[in-house]
Parts: C-alpha cells; sequence; structure tokens
C-alpha cells in the first residue's frame, strides 16, 4: 500500500518523518471482513461512509469513496457480538486505488489503544474467527452424500481418555473414547445402551498432543518479495470442555470386556468440530515423527 502525498486534501496534520514512500509491514494477523461502518475523519465536517476490510491488534483496512489524507485522523466504533461497541482511533498510513477503481483502500494505524482495549479487541477477532469455523463446519454438513467422495469423510483417530455420558435428565455415568472424529466417537463402558438412544457427551480432548505445533508468534519467511513477518497462530492453546449431545448407531466389538458403541455427534456446533480436527492433526502428526506411537 502506497504512502499518500501531501496535499491530496483533508486532515492539514504535518507529514511523518520516517520514510515517506516506504511501506509499512504487516506483522500481526488480520481478519477479513466486509463490513460497511460510518468514521470520523479529521477535517471532514460530516460522518463518512466505508467499508471495513479487515482488522487487527494493530490496525485495520477501510475502503470508501472519500479522498482522505496521510495522517488524518480516523475514529469509529467496532460492534462487537457480545459487550459494548470498540471505540477505535488511529490515522491514515497508507493508501491504493483499488482495481476496480471504486474509490480508496486505506490502511489505518491504531493510535493510543489501551491494554484493556487491545485485549477486547483480540477477544473480538478470536470470536470472529470461531464464528467463521462455525460457518466452515455448517457448509460442510450442507453437502448432499453425493457430494463426498468417501462415506466416513472425517479422519478418524484411535486414541484412549476418559469422557463422561448420561441419558438426557440422569446422572453422569464414566467411559472412556476409543477414537474420535469429527462425526463421533467409539464409547467404551460397563453400562448397557441400546441403539438409537439419545445421550449427552462431556469430555476433554488431551492436550499432551499439541506439543507438535511451533509455538504462536511472529516469525520470517523468505517469499518472492523478500523476508516478511508473519504471524503464526497459537495452535498449542488448550482444549476446552466439549458438550455434544449425541446418538448411539451401533454396538461394537468389546474392548478390555466392556461394551463399545459407535456414537454419532448431533448438531456439534461448529467451533467443537473445528478443535476435534486441530486435536486429530496434532495426534496425527506426532504418530508420523514417533512411528506410530
Amino acid at each position: 500500500m502506497s504512502w499518500i502525498t501531501r496535499g491530496s486534501g483533508g486532515s492539514g496534520n504535518p507529514p511523518r518523518s520516517n520514510g515517506e514512500h516506504a511501506t509499512p509491514k504487516r506483522a500481526t494477523f488480520r481478519q477479513s471482513l466486509e463490513i460497511p461502518i460510518s468514521f470520523e475523519a479529521g477535517g471532514k465536517a460530516a460522518q463518512v461512509y466505508g467499508t471495513l476490510i479487515d482488522i487487527s491488534e494493530t490496525g485495520c483496512r477501510l475502503r470508501s469513496l472519500i479522498l482522505l489524507d496521510r495522517d488524518c485522523v480516523i475514529r469509529f466504533e467496532l460492534r462487537r457480538s457480545g459487550g459494548a461497541a470498540l471505540r477505535l482511533r488511529g490515522h491514515v498510513a497508507g493508501r491504493r486505488a483499488p482495481s476496480d477503481g471504486a474509490g480508496y483502500e486505506y490502511g489505518i494505524t491504531f493510535d493510543g489503544i489501551s491494554a484493556a482495549e487491545r485485549k477486547q479487541l483480540i477477544a473480538e477477532i478470536m470470536e470472529m474467527q470461531r464464528r467463521e469455523a462455525a460457518a466452515r463446519a455448517h457448509a460442510r454438513d450442507e453437502k448432499t452424500p453425493q457430494q463426498n467422495d468417501q462415506r466416513r469423510k472425517n479422519l478418524r483417530q484411535s486414541i484412549s481418555f476418559p469422557i463422561s455420558f448420561r441419558r438426557p435428565g440422569s446422572i453422569w455415568l464414566n467411559g472412556f473414547c476409543a477414537d474420535v472424529s469429527a462425526g463421533g466417537i467409539r464409547l467404551v463402558c460397563g453400562d448397557a445402551i441400546e441403539d438409537g438412544s439419545e445421550i449427552e457427551l462431556r469430555f476433554t480432548l488431551p492436550n499432551e498432543v499439541l506439543d507438535v505445533f511451533p509455538s504462536g508468534g511472529e516469525r520470517t519467511e523468505i517469499t518472492p518479495f523478500g523476508p516478511r513477518r508473519v504471524r503464526v497462530p497459537d495452535n498449542r492453546r488448550p482444549f476446552d470442555q466439549i458438550f455434544a449431545r449425541a446418538q448411539v448407531v451401533g454396538k461394537l466389538a468389546p474392548i478390555e470386556g466392556r461394551n463399545s458403541y459407535g456414537v454419532e455427534f448431533v448438531n456439534l456446533d461448529g467451533y467443537s468440530r473445528e478443535e476435534i480436527v486441530r486435536f486429530n492433526h496434532a495426534l496425527q502428526l506426532r504418530r508420523l515423527r514417533t512411528g506410530g506411537k
């Protein structure tokens, strides 16, 4: 994104002294968006309308038909899924004209964000990622069987960890999970459960597999355009407890003298589905590195 030249109208703020033709480097994860917003722009008497294209903890990108000068002060509210809107302030750090010629795209650097506000902003960006994961999972669920190449479309990994289950309204009972996929589990327990029974599950995926992922943060990657800093997602974050509704679809061969059942999730939420996929990916990587252990 090129720097704006002086004299294009707007803020009347003094020019910055650091490299007028330099391109700002992106060092934090940016969440893609397409949200219509109104914002205050220095030197403009009325609200300016535009589109919020993406956002990170350090800045954002806006699209607008209005021409703004470099260093123009920008203020807008980011509405959150839960809680009061965040009032954000920044300045125009760069501008470019989109290929379709529809106005201008502006790179905004946030100014004066407190530690508490930054924490709220990061939490909201993570919530946006959760909603995207749920949408992806819903889109996969909408596919017809003919659209899937295999009958079992979810990777299923054999592993043993504790799990609690109950029939709706009854007490929790203990068992263990012998394998897990985004579609269901193999439940092993001492209790007899009839085919077709609806049950509730409560479990936490084992965290010890997560050390196969690189730690989150920033690293340098070599690209055709030279070295650049990229943000590595934190795939080592601990698993949250999962609550799920499920249905027993069949009795399987006993394990260690205990009953074994095939269980399918019913309307598993997208975030929990993505967490199971993350777990199975980590488990697969660990087994590849340790020769199947």
